[in-house]
């Protein structure tokens, strides 16, 4: 038993020197950058928008409709990640209510017979449900719009000047 312990407890120990490794590597990262060449932020592309980098505007990747495209700040300091992880579920959590709000309403126009010249229950019911989808998807769009705001503002905020 007390050889179990001691092979246990250098694992441990082995296991517990790799995040400072990590730590400082990404610490280094940044480290390099400066301000004027790294520092992060948002801009529109024809259909949509993307992080670019330094005073260059080099684009560093594209922002997806599901929270994709932040892959930098989430490898970026713990706030700025904490923030990009808030960005990516916000974000996905308004595009699939989005999504069924334009299934539902198209559910409806594909049953609503322009001959009938009149919507059953069923079709007031989806309309109503579908509107409901919409602005549902408002308040999770705008925290996501915060939180990524803030996740470049983190991300920034740790590189030297």
């Amino acid at each position: 038993m007390p050889s179990r312990r001691i092979v246990c407890l250098a694992t441990l120990l082995a296991c517990s020197s790799f995040a400072p490794i990590a730590a400082q590597s990404t610490a280094l990262a940044i480290a390099a950058c400066t301000y004027k060449t790294c520092a992060l932020r948002v801009e529109p592309v024809l259909f949509g928008v993307a992080l670019v980098q330094g005073s260059s505007g080099e684009r560093v990747a594209r922002l997806g409709g599901f929270g994709s495209g932040v892959d930098l700040l989430l490898s970026g300091p713990d706030s700025a990640a904490a923030h990009a992880r808030t960005y990516v579920r916000s974000t996905r959590t308004a595009a699939f209510l989005g999504l069924g709000a334009v299934v539902a309403y198209a559910t409806v126009a594909l049953r609503t017979d322009s001959f009938r010249g009149h919507a059953d229950d069923g079709d007031i019911a989806l309309t109503v449900g579908s509107v409901g989808l919409a602005i549902a998807t408002i308040p999770f769009a705008i925290k996501a719009q915060r939180a990524l705001s803030r996740a470049v503002w983190w991300y920034n905020a740790e590189l030297p000047r």
